[in-house]
C-alpha cells in the first residue's frame, strides 16, 4: 500500500510537471488515479448533476474500459500456440499494475479481481457464464472481507455489472445499425441504459437524486476517459523524453478542459 501510494505520488508530479495544473490536474488525476484530495467541491457536484461523478471514482468503468482496449489491442495472439495463456498473463499484468499506480484502493481492487476470474476463465478455455466468474469473484472478496457486502460501492459495482451483461444485448438486438460510428454509438446508449436500471434503485436510496443527464453525459465522458486514460499511460511511459511530454501535457490539458 506504501509504495502503491509512491508510484501514484510520482506520476501525479509528471502532470504537475507538464503542465497540467489546477482544475485539469484535479480532473485528470481523480480519473486515472483515483486522486481526489483537494479537489474543488463545485467540480464533485457539477460532474454528479450531469450523471458523471461516477467517471471520477476510479472503479470499474476504468477497469473495464482498460480490460477492453488491451484485450482488443492483443486479440491476434489467440492465432498462436500457447498465445491465450499469454494472452491472459498481459491482461493481468495490465490489470494489476493498473491497480498499484492508482494506490490499491477498494474500489479497484474489488474490479482487478472481478475481471482476473473472467480472464483465467477465458485463458483456460472456460469460456461459461459470466455470471459464474462474477459470482466466484465476489464470493473470494466477501471470503476476505464479509462486510464488503454492506458497501455502497461493493453493491454499485456488482449491480452495475449484473444489469449491464443481463440488459445491455437485449437492448442492442432492438435495432440493427449497419454503420459502425453509429452502432458504437448505440452501444454506448445501451451500455448506459442497462447500468442505470441495476443502480438506480440505489442512487435513489442512498444519494435521494436520479441523474436526468447520464446519456449525454455518456457519450462525452466515457468515450474521453478512455482516450485520457491512455494518452496518461503514454504521458507517463514517454515522461524522461522533454519535448514529447510536453506535447502530450499540452493536449491532455486541452482535452481535460473541454471535456469540462
Amino acid at each position: 500500500k506504501v509504495m502503491a501510494s509512491k508510484w501514484r505520488d510520482h506520476l501525479l508530479s509528471i502532470y504537475r510537471r507538464n503542465g497540467i495544473q489546477n482544475e485539469s490536474f484535479d480532473i485528470l488525476a481523480a480519473l486515472t488515479l483515483g486522486y481526489k484530495t483537494g479537489m474543488d467541491p463545485e467540480i464533485k457536484r457539477t460532474w454528479a448533476d450531469a450523471g458523471a461523478m461516477h467517471v471520477l471514482a476510479v472503479s470499474g468503468l476504468h477497469v473495464g474500459i482498460i480490460y477492453m482496449i488491451m484485450n482488443y489491442l492483443i486479440r491476434f495472439l489467440a492465432r498462436f500456440k500457447y498465445g491465450r495463456h499469454l494472452q491472459g498473463i498481459l491482461l493481468l499484468l495490465t490489470l494489476w499494475t493498473y491497480a498499484l499506480l492508482t494506490g490499491m484502493s477498494p474500489s479497484v481492487m474489488r474490479s482487478a479481481t472481478m475481471f482476473s476470474f473472467i480472464v483465467i476463465g477465458k485463458a483456460l478455455k472456460r469460456d461459461g457464464s459470466i455470471y459464474n466468474s462474477l459470482a466466484i469473484s465476489a464470493f473470494f472478496l466477501l471470503l476476505i472481507d464479509p462486510f464488503l457486502l454492506f458497501t455502497v460501492g461493493f453493491q454499485f459495482s456488482y449491480l452495475a455489472v449484473v444489469s449491464i451483461v443481463f440488459f445491455q444485448p437485449q437492448f442492442d438486438k432492438l435495432l440493427y445499425i449497419g454503420n459502425p460510428i453509429l452502432k458504437k454509438l448505440w452501444q454506448l446508449t445501451t451500455v448506459s441504459l442497462a447500468a442505470q436500471i441495476g443502480t438506480f434503485p440505489l442512487a435513489v436510496y442512498y444519494f435521494h437524486q436520479f441523474p436526468s443527464y447520464f446519456l449525454l453525459s455518456g457519450y462525452v465522458v466515457i468515450t474521453m476517459a478512455g482516450i485520457l486514460i491512455y494518452l496518461s499511460a503514454l504521458l507517463l511511459i514517454l515522461s524522461p523524453i522533454g519535448i514529447l511530454s510536453e506535447g502530450l501535457g499540452w493536449i491532455l490539458r486541452n482535452l481535460v478542459e473541454g471535456m469540462n
